[in-house]
């Protein structure tokens, strides 16, 4: 089945997501981290676009990019993440063991201010919300720390509402439900075709839980619907049916009992 095309939109702010396959590792040491960000920024030097935040976590990174078109966003980031399997799968001596990323990154364009400024504080708290660190500006793989150095390891794009005094303070506290980034819907238009992938920090889990035959209430689209179920071989058992319930042809044409 061939891919579908990108969509072509013009100049945007996007959400940029990718994982590991299999929610495996991306990164492991402080090693790993660094190597990304300098994959990154050599590939930022090859096809010059704006950073506005990341974050980098153990399965999973999240970038806000912008703005740039489409064809921009995608030579950066298949050089990225093609680069950075290569010599994740040279380094580890795997070369030839499945695919690092669990497939093509995603994105999310950001069509207005207010959308913007809930996905720069999504990506900065991330690590957070993970409840690895008390503080967003801790976590050290993350462009909020990053604009604290003096030299920083990634160059980031300015923008007012991410330089104010207060931004750091908004960051670290409470997301309320109505400020939470929503799922992205199918018929939604992304430069990816999909949804965004599942939430680890960033992404919505899957349906309810199997029970041993069916699929339970949880998982049903409609609460009037009966469980699935989907009839087998193996639910069958063949019996001997009695003599007065088979067919009267087959008796008629049956020889008659010996009469003694």
């Amino acid at each position: 089945m061939s891919r579908q095309a990108r969509s072509k939109a013009l100049s945007h702010y996007y959400h940029v997501i990718n994982r590991g396959a299999a929610k495996a590792p991306l990164f492991a040491r402080p090693r790993d981290y660094r190597e990304f960000l300098a994959i990154l920024r050599e590939g930022l030097s090859r096809q010059p676009t704006p950073v506005l935040a990341y974050c980098l976590l153990a399965n999973h990174w999240h970038l806000v990019l912008g703005p740039t078109g489409t064809r921009s966003l995608s030579r950066l980031l298949h050089w990225v993440t093609t680069t950075h399997a290569v010599r994740i799968r040279v380094r580890s001596k795997t070369v030839g063991e499945g695919p690092v990323y669990q497939g093509r990154f995603k994105s999310v364009p950001i069509e207005e201010a207010g959308g913007l400024v809930r996905a720069c504080r999504y990506v900065e708290r991330n690590a957070l919300t993970a409840g690895l660190v008390r503080r967003a500006q801790d976590w050290p793989w993350g462009s909020l720390a990053e604009r604290l150095r003096a030299e920083p390891a990634l160059p980031l794009a300015g923008a007012a509402f991410l330089s104010s005094d207060v931004w750091i303070d908004l960051v670290n506290s409470r997301i309320t439900p109505r400020e939470q980034l929503r799922p992205v819907p199918k018929t939604s238009k992304s430069v990816e075709k999909g949804s965004v992938p599942s939430r680890d920090g960033a992404e919505a889990p899957g349906g309810g839980q199997r029970r041993q035959q069916g699929v339970s209430a949880a998982g049903r689209a409609h609460h009037n619907e009966p469980d699935a179920h989907v009839e087998r071989a193996k639910h069958f058992r063949v019996v001997q049916v009695p003599r007065a319930l088979q067919p009267r042809e087959y008796r008629r044409n049956r020889p008659a009992a010996a009469v003694k």
